[in-house]
Parts: structure tokens; C-alpha cells; sequence
């Protein structure tokens, strides 16, 4: 692998690193689960959340993955259009409508999510169960900091003048 020797080299040991892995995690089987399911990025971003929990609206999905509008309501648009998401309208707001998997969605989330637990027990398979258990601690603890540093510089906006 070309890149392979930036790992010591970078001025980002960590960003780097999980950056490295998701791209060689994720982007062969999100190849895989389009040819297979004939699911797009969009498509398997809406899926996964609505596996996670029925009744979201696009709004609530932008706001899980940081995705903008645009892309996830193309994924909506075209779930609906499968007959693997339906929309129904939200009873405390009627401007707003709420999406669940329908069985053949679930059929496709399982069956496309098979696939990516594979893929993960493939990528720590070199590590033993403890770290195992570490990492994910880890990853964890950094996962459940995003709401604390995502407000910092640089990621916050600069306010105006």
C-alpha cells in the first residue's frame, strides 16, 4: 500500500490513522452494498438510521451524520421510491413527516449490514480481546467527547462582525 508509510510521518497521528482505516473499512463494502442491494451512500445513511430508530425525519438524520439536506433527502426520495422506507405524517407536527424502515428495508439493512459486521471483524482481527475491549472503550470516550470540542476552533464558525 502506497500511504501506508505516512502512518509515521504524519503531523496527525490519530486523525490519520482513523481517517486510513474508515477509508479501507467503508469504502469497499459501501462498493460492495451497491452493487449487491443497489443502495448509494445516501440510501445506506438513511437506512442505518432508521434501523437505529423508526420515525426520524430528514431533519433528524442531517443532524445524526452531519450530512447536508440535499444528499439525504435524495436518499429519502429514492428509499421511498423502493419501497424500503415509508413516510408517515408526524401527529405533533403536521408540517413535518416522520420515515420508517418497511420489511424490505429491514431485509436490505440486514443483509448490507452483515456484510459491514464482517468487515469489522476482519479489520480487529489482529488485535486480542482486551484490546479489543480497549479500543472500543476508547473510541467510545472519544465518540461521547465530540459534543465538547465540536464547539471549539476550529470547528466552530467564526462569529460575525
Amino acid at each position: 500500500m502506497k500511504l501506508i508509510g505516512i502512518l509515521d510521518g504524519t503531523p496527525l497521528p490519530v486523525g490519520y490513522r482513523l481517517a486510513f482505516l474508515t477509508i479501507f473499512y467503508r469504502e469497499p463494502l459501501l462498493r460492495r452494498i451497491e452493487r449487491e442491494e443497489g443502495l448509494i451512500r445516501p440510501e445506506w445513511t438513511v437506512l442505518v438510521c432508521l434501523a437505529y430508530r423508526d420515525g426520524l425525519n430528514a431533519r433528524d438524520i442531517c443532524e445524526i451524520t452531519e450530512q447536508p439536506s440535499n444528499t439525504v433527502s435524495r436518499g429519502v426520495a429514492t428509499l421511498l421510491e423502493k419501497g424500503l422506507i415509508r413516510r408517515a405524517p408526524d401527529p405533533e407536527d403536521a408540517r413535518r413527516s416522520l420515515l420508517c424502515l418497511t420489511e424490505a428495508g429491514r431485509a436490505a439493512y440486514g443483509r448490507a449490514m452483515a456484510l459491514f459486521v464482517e468487515g469489522e471483524a476482519r479489520m480487529t482481527a489482529c488485535l486480542d480481546e482486551a484490546e479489543r475491549a480497549t479500543l472500543i472503550g476508547l473510541l467510545d470516550r472519544m465518540a461521547r467527547a465530540v459534543p465538547d470540542w465540536k464547539t471549539l476552533p476550529p470547528y466552530a464558525e467564526a462569529p460575525d462582525t
